[in-house]
C-alpha cells in the first residue's frame, strides 16, 4: 500500500492543497473570526491521515483502506495506457467499457463487489489518476473531502451561536476520532463530505433562503450517501422530519398546524407500513446492518479470549428491529462512553478510551448541572441543537449494536461525532455562563 513513491509525493501534494486552502481561506474568510481554524485543521488532518496509513500499512499489515485502494490501481494501471481507458472504467459501468478498458477491470467486475465498494473503488481511481495512482495523495484528498463536509457543518452551528465559536470548533473540527477517523481511502469521508453538503442545503431551505447550489447540494449528498451508506441518509430524513415537526414556527397558526399535520402523517405512515411490511424492514435492517451483526455479535466472546478488540451486548438475540430498540441504552453506553479502560488492547483503543471517558465525565457532569431535564430541554433553544441531538441519539445507538469491534464502532459512530460533542461543548459553555452570572450577582 506504502511506497517510496508515498515519502516524495505526499509532500508535495501536501503543499499543494495547503496553497489551495490559503487562497480560499484569503478570498472567502480573510476578516472572519474563524479563519484561523481552517489551516491548523487540515494540517492536524493531514498528520493523522499519515498516521493511521503507517498503523494500517506496519501495524495491522490490512484494511479496508487497502481493499479500495487496491481496486482504485485497476483505473490508475488503465490510465497509464490511455487516459481514456481510465476516464471509461469510472464514469461507465464496466461492461459498456471498451475492450482496451476491460482487460484491466478485475476487481471492478468482481461479481461479489456491492455499489458502495464500487463507489469508493471508482472515487479514489478518478482522484488517483491525478496522483500517480499513489496512496497517501489520494488520501490526503478524502481526508480534504471531510475536512469540508465537516466544515459546513461548523458553520451552521456558528451561524447559530457566534458567541462561541471556539467550543464548535472543538467539538465539529478538533475532535480526535473526527480528525483520525475522517481520513485515508475509507467510505467515512466521503459520508462526512455528503452530510456537510446535505445539512447545509437543508439548512438553507429552512431559512428561506435557498440558492441552486444549495438544491445541488442537498441532492449530491442525498444520492452520495444513498450510494455509499444509505442508512446515515434514513436516519437523518428521520431527525429532519422530527425537528421540522417539533421545531417549525409560523406566525400563521392554521399553517403551522397544517404542516405538522403532514409530517406526523409522514411518520405515522412509514411507522405503520414498516409494521404491516415487517419482512420489507427486517430485508432493510439485514442488508445495512444485521448481516454482519448476527455473525459478529455471536463471535465476539471468542473474539475476547483472544485479546481482540471485540465486545458484545448482553441479552442480544433478537436482531428485528424490536430486538434494537429493546437495548437502545446498552447500545448508546457502547457507542459513546466505551471501550473502557480495561477493555484496551492496544495503542488506538487508547486513545479511543480516553475521548470516550472525556465524553462520559462530561455528559455525566451536564446531566447533574442541568438537573437532567435541562441538558435536553438545551435542544429546544433552534432547530440546529434539536437536529443535532436526535441525530446523534438515533445513529450513535445503532453504529452501537451493529459494530463487531471498537475499532469498527469509532468509524460506524463518525457521522455523529461533530454533532453530539458540539452540543456537549455549546452546553457546558451555557452552564459556565450561567455559573458566573451567579456568582457575579452573590458578590454584588
Amino acid at each position: 500500500m506504502l511506497t517510496y513513491y508515498d515519502a516524495i509525493l505526499a509532500p508535495l501534494y501536501f503543499i499543494l492543497i495547503l496553497l489551495l486552502l490559503i487562497l480560499w481561506k484569503r478570498k472567502y474568510y480573510n476578516h472572519s473570526p474563524v479563519a484561523k481554524y481552517i489551516i491548523p485543521c487540515f494540517v492536524l488532518k493531514s498528520i493523522c491521515c499519515v498516521f493511521l496509513a503507517c498503523i494500517y500499512h506496519f501495524y495491522y499489515g490490512y484494511s479496508d483502506s487497502e481493499t479500495y485502494f487496491n481496486g482504485s490501481q485497476e483505473i490508475w494501471r488503465a490510465a497509464k495506457e490511455n487516459p481514456l481507458y481510465g476516464f471509461e472504467l469510472v464514469f461507465k459501468p464496466v461492461e459498456n467499457c471498451s475492450f482496451g478498458a476491460q482487460k484491466y477491470a478485475v476487481q471492478l467486475i468482481n461479481p461479489i463487489q456491492n455499489v458502495p465498494t464500487l463507489f469508493i473503488f471508482r472515487m479514489a481511481g478518478f482522484i488517483g489518476m491525478f496522483c500517480f495512482g499513489t496512496y497517501l495523495p489520494i488520501a490526503l484528498f478524502f481526508s480534504l473531502l471531510a475536512f469540508m463536509g465537516t466544515w459546513k457543518i461548523f458553520l451552521i452551528f456558528y451561524e447559530q451561536n457566534p458567541r462561541y465559536h471556539k467550543s464548535i470548533a472543538l467539538g465539529c473540527l478538533f475532535a480526535p476520532s473526527a480528525l483520525l477517523w475522517g481520513t485515508n481511502i475509507l467510505k467515512d469521508p466521503i459520508c462526512m463530505y455528503s452530510l456537510g453538503l446535505c445539512v447545509t442545503g437543508l439548512f438553507a431551505i429552512s431559512k428561506k433562503r435557498p440558492k441552486l447550489v444549495n438544491l445541488v447540494e442537498l441532492f449530491i449528498g442525498s444520492l452520495v450517501l444513498l450510494l455509499v451508506k444509505n442508512y446515515i441518509f434514513y436516519i437523518f430524513l428521520v431527525a429532519v422530519l422530527i425537528t421540522f415537526f417539533c421545531m417549525y414556527k409560523s406566525q400563521y397558526p392554521v399553517i403551522r398546524i397544517v404542516f405538522r399535520f403532514f409530517i406526523f402523517l409522514g411518520l405515522f405512515t412509514g411507522i405503520l407500513l414498516a409494521y404491516r411490511n415487517m419482512q420489507f424492514l427486517g430485508t432493510l435492517l439485514y442488508t445495512n446492518f444485521t448481516g454482519f451483526a448476527i455473525g459478529i455479535q455471536n463471535a465476539q466472546s471468542a473474539q475476547a479470549e483472544d485479546g481482540a478488540s471485540g465486545y458484545t451486548i448482553p441479552g442480544v438475540t433478537d436482531f428485528s428491529a424490536w430486538g434494537i430498540l429493546r437495548t437502545y441504552l446498552l447500545s448508546l453506553n457502547v457507542a459513546l462512553f466505551r471501550p473502557y479502560f480495561w477493555e484496551v488492547r492496544n495503542p488506538l483503543m487508547l486513545l479511543n478510551a480516553l475521548e470516550s471517558f472525556t465524553v462520559m465525565l462530561l455528559t455525566i457532569y451536564l446531566l447533574i448541572k442541568t438537573k437532567f431535564k435541562g441538558f435536553f430541554k438545551f435542544a429546544s433553544k433552534n432547530s440546529v441543537l434539536f437536529f443535532s441531538l436526535v441525530f446523534s441519539l438515533l445513529l450513535a445507538p445503532l453504529a452501537g449494536f451493529v459494530s463487531f469491534n471498537f475499532g469498527t464502532l469509532v468509524r460506524y459512530k463518525f457521522p455523529a461525532v461533530p454533532f453530539f460533542y458540539t452540543y456537549l461543548l455549546l452546553l457546558f459553555a451555557m452552564v459556565r455562563k450561567k455559573n458566573t452570572a451567579s456568582k457575579a450577582s452573590i458578590t454584588a
